[in-house]
């Protein structure tokens, strides 16, 4: 029984999927890869343009990378004595944070500033004497949060500073930070000062947002909680329900699924208002700043369902193959293949830059 507040949405509202026309979406566009490397993928783009992602260099390592607004790549190498990188965050002011690795299952938590320089983060010390650590998240204060693990203790969620301390908050694996430090794990939440908020019903969470609510799910049905822990229910008219993001303005998605439990993205507005992507094994992907939804059709199309409700496709090269997965509120960044050409990491645009974000 929930003890909280109970509020299905007021309102929803079934979009039908409709084809975007060919001027609609640009691209693909292809970044490039590193100096004499083979292939590359973007993963992340900032609202002002930064992508990030990995690339092979020409030893056959994968590095990150990171592309500005003009296009130009940044190797962003390991630490000494590792081999490769596995990119993981990205901050507006573009400082980018990862796991240095020796393509085994282990990693030291990393920062790349403007310069592209390796910095390590510090590893957490005493019993039980973690390994290893992964960054997750990174605000734009600089604070980096992540997952400190390794026998013979459990995964603990760690917090860096701006100076690269960590301080260990608990057990769990990190999902999500916001800007003022506060922290999440698939069932924990701890405010800025490190303190755990005592969420109501418990529950399973997926993302914050800058004002202290997290979203995520309480058994079946997607729900949220505010920075005191209560919570609130979004939605029971679908067998079940999960909210996965929240965007600064409180733009809520996540994915509904019928009684075939069939998948269908979902977007609840600031005011709780349900409204369902109308094409049944849709599946979410990401969300910009502004609440557009990107995610994959059925038969693995990527499209983007923007806030006028457009359904828009991502056009593919003849022959290719591509992914799409990240977005800000004008571009996708992905990754594509054609034949006889390695996978490149790749922009699309549906949209207009604002202001100094044009490339």
């Amino acid at each position: 029984m929930f003890r909280g507040v109970l509020a299905t949405a007021v309102a929803t509202t079934v979009l039908a999927a409709v084809p975007a026309s060919a001027d609609e979406v640009t691209g693909p566009i292809d970044l490039g890869t590193l100096p004499g490397g083979s292939s590359s993928s973007g993963l992340l783009v900032t609202d002002r343009g930064t992508v990030f992602g990995e690339a092979y260099d020409k030893a056959f390592d994968v590095h990150g990378a990171r592309w500005d607004p003009a296009g130009r790549i940044t190797d962003l190498r390991p630490l000494d004595g590792y081999s490769a990188v596995k990119a993981t965050a990205l901050s507006e002011a573009g400082v980018a944070v990862g796991d240095s690795t020796n393509h085994v299952n282990t990693g030291r938590a990393t920062r790349w500033d403007a310069s592209g320089l390796p910095v390590e983060l510090d590893q957490p010390t005493g019993f039980p004497g973690y390994a290893w650590s992964t960054p997750v998240a990174i605000n734009e204060g600089g604070m980096v949060a992540g997952t400190a693990y390794g026998a013979p203790g459990p995964d603990a969620a760690v917090r860096w500073d701006t100076s690269g301390k960590v301080t260990v908050l608990g057990l769990g694996r990190v999902r999500a930070m916001n800007d003022a430090g506060a922290v999440i794990s698939e069932s924990t939440y701890w405010d800025p000062a490190g303190n755990v908020v005592e969420l109501t019903d418990g529950g399973s969470l997926r993302d914050l947002d800058n004002a202290g609510t997290v979203v995520g799910s309480i058994g079946v049905h997607a729900a949220k909680w505010d920075s005191t822990g209560r919570p609130t229910v979004l939605d029971t008219t679908w067998e079940s329900s999960e909210a996965l993001a929240v965007t600064a303005g409180g733009t809520i998605a996540g994915e509904v699924r019928d009684k075939d439990f069939t998948t269908r993205i979902a977007r609840w507005d600031p005011a709780g208002t349900l409204t369902v992507f109308e094409a049944p094994g849709s599946r979410f992907t990401a969300v910009s700043s502004s609440g557009a939804v990107l995610g994959q059709l059925g038969d693995g199309t990527a499209v983007v369902w923007d806030r006028a409700g457009r359904v828009l496709r991502l056009p593919v090269p003849e022959g290719g193959i591509c992914s799409a997965d990240g977005l800000n509120d004008w571009e996708v960044t992905g990754s594509c293949s054609v034949p006889g050409r390695n996978s490149h990491a790749v922009l699309w645009r549906f949209g207009e830059p604002v202001g100094n974000r044009a490339r």
